[in-house]
């Protein structure tokens, strides 16, 4: 590990392809359906009113000071899981079937059947079921985030144990990593290989697929403190600190890290692609971020893509034109023993100095891109050694490495060998009235939305404008 003191901070924030933002709950009541705020905004309503009056409340007895937190936060996660699906929020263990239990959890979002523990309102239930676990903190500070830590692999551990033996029982058993090869070309500009073809790419790319694949399956583990540091800022020294301190130690590489961790008003989470993916910058990866956005809005993101995933449920998300802005904290290299860990130090008025959200745009694109993107959403192949593309690149004065270069940047494409390929759901190229080529996934409907808002402006802005 060492520091970093220069570079990037921020500007590389991609969704993915998919995008979740601000979503919507709609109840039913008499019949009909109504909106009634934003989920994120709800929860964060329900915490304002609430943890003040336990923050009042003058209790010593430290088991009853964790029940009270553990059970507000029972109560948010209750009311953000979606009518429809069949989940409970429990507390207890996990198990792996083979006698092996996890230490107390404090909040699970489960589904299936688990067993009750007599005498009490906890539960074990089976870590296959385990969606998403919370371990809950009244304050964050330093040796809180050591101990939950500690917590938190105990999970991941079991999980671990679970996976090898279930690859073992049911060898012809096959799991749908698309996400996580769509995460990888996003990051890496490459087209992620089968697991048959894992050789054809660099160590370190390698280390990065296998990190993504086992996220996508992985339980959302996520670290709870109501009340913690003062400033952005501490947060990110002190959990710099804590990864320091533990170089090599087995526990502290990035697929064993918690997906989010929240201190008070500040979140940092892991760019894995569930949701959120972050190109290499200098060839390491960005793997964790913070951000001052509001932490239940990114703890929904996390959580409702996993259900998306194991249900199916895209109406949880109502779409929005304005991206979140986390700035980045640590970058990852693969090594031939493991992960080399550079931390983004920058100062206080580095961070006051950024936007906490930002307008989302599609890329802006030259003709000769929007070419080969037309060509390629057209089902048409296009190798960047063809003659024909060669000899008309020539003639528009384009290199085929900067063609190349601009079109991976756009997280539209990646390469595979010599040929550019999509990877999104659905690319859509657009012609605006103003003449300008413009590309995006819109899959959600997202880019057909912005040229609606975009045209709309245009009309109303008085002439010259």
């Amino acid at each position: 590990m060492n520091e970093h003191s220069g570079g990037p901070l921020h500007g590389f924030l991609v969704p993915s392809n998919r995008r979740r933002h601000l979503p919507e709950v709609v109840a039913e009541y008499k019949g009909e359906y109504t909106v009634i705020r934003t989920v994120a905004e709800l929860l964060s309503g329900i915490t304002r009113e609430v943890l003040p009056q336990l923050d009042a409340v003058e209790v010593k007895h430290a088991p009853t000071i964790g029940d009270m937190y553990e059970g507000l936060s029972a109560e948010l996660l209750g009311r953000a899981i979606p009518e429809g699906i069949e989940l409970d929020v429990v507390t207890g263990f996990a198990h792996d079937g083979s006698g092996n239990l996890s230490r107390q959890l404090d909040c699970m979002v489960v589904r299936g059947k688990g067993d009750p523990i007599p005498y009490t309102n906890a539960f074990v239930w089976h870590v296959k079921d385990v969606i998403a676990v919370i371990e809950v903190k009244k304050t964050l500070h330093s040796a809180q985030i050591v101990e939950a830590l500690d917590l938190l692999r105990s999970v991941w551990e079991l999980e671990n144990r679970y996976r090898s033996v279930w690859a073992t029982e049911a060898p012809n058993d096959t799991v749908d990593i698309t996400s996580a090869q769509r995460a990888f070309s996003q990051t890496t500009g490459l087209i992620a290989p089968s697991y048959g073809g894992l050789e054809a790419l660099s160590a370190e790319d390698q280390m990065i697929f296998h990190t993504l694949v086992s996220e996508q399956q992985s339980i959302v583990r996520i670290m709870l403190g109501y009340h913690g540091f003062k400033s952005e800022l501490a947060f990110r020294k002190a959990l710099v600190d804590i990864l320091r301190a533990n170089v090599g130690v087995r526990g502290f590489s990035p697929s064993s890290l918690p997906q989010l961790i929240i201190s008070g008003s500040n979140s940092i989470v892991k760019m894995n692609g569930r949701p959120y993916s972050a190109p290499l910058i200098g060839g390491q990866w960005p793997f964790y971020v913070s951000t001052p956005v509001n932490p239940m809005l990114i703890l929904l993101e996390l959580v409702w893509t996993r259900l998306d995933q194991l249900f199916g449920l895209p109406h949880l998300w109502r779409e929005d034109l304005d991206l979140e802005v986390p700035r980045t904290l640590i970058l990852a290299t693969g090594e031939r023993y493991g992960w080399h860990l550079s931390f983004v130090d920058p100062s206080e008025d580095d961070l006051q100095s950024l936007p906490t959200t930002e307008a989302w745009s599609p890329a802006f694109v030259s003709l000769e891109e929007f070419v080969v993107l037309q060509r390629l959403c057209a089902g048409g192949t296009v190798k960047v050694d063809d003659p024909k593309l060669l000899e008309w690149l020539r003639a528009q004065k384009v290199a085929p490495e900067d063609l190349c270069r601009r079109l991976i940047a756009t997280r539209l494409v990646a390469m595979h060998g010599k040929e550019m390929k999509l990877i999104t759901i659905d690319c859509l190229c657009a012609v605006l009235p103003s003449g300008e080529y413009v590309a995006a996934e819109n899959n959600t409907g997202r880019l057909s939305r912005w040229i609606d808002r975009r045209i709309g402006r245009d009309r109303t802005e008085p002439s010259g404008g």
